[in-house]
């Protein structure tokens, strides 16, 4: 149950309110090489936190604001070349949600 507070919250507030215990492995590979030749580059605009960004037209992204969601892959897989590979981080590690 989301408190009414929560609701009226922009997104960068609410993804102020996550904590994160970082794996120390990667929890998300790119293939950059193969995310050159894909044109719609779908990652870009389904996540949330922005893990992804172009830099001169190249691909960059950075584990460290992801809040788990996943959609990057699916989004690949279905409309881009599937050059991500993304797990849950291992042994507990990662994002905890909390409200309020």
């Amino acid at each position: 149950m989301v408190a009414e507070n929560d609701q009226n919250l922009s997104l960068e507030s609410k993804l102020g309110l996550l904590s994160f215990d970082w794996d120390s492995s990667e929890f998300i590979k790119v293939n950059t090489e193969i995310c050159k030749s894909c044109e719609k580059k779908p990652c870009l605009y389904v996540c949330p936190s922005e893990v992804y960004t172009l830099n001169e037209e190249e691909l960059v992204y950075n584990i460290e604001g992801c809040i788990e969601m996943g959609l990057c892959t699916i989004a690949c897989d279905q409309l881009g070349k599937g050059a991500i590979e993304w797990n849950h981080p291992q042994g507990g590690k990662g994002v905890s949600y909390k409200l309020g």
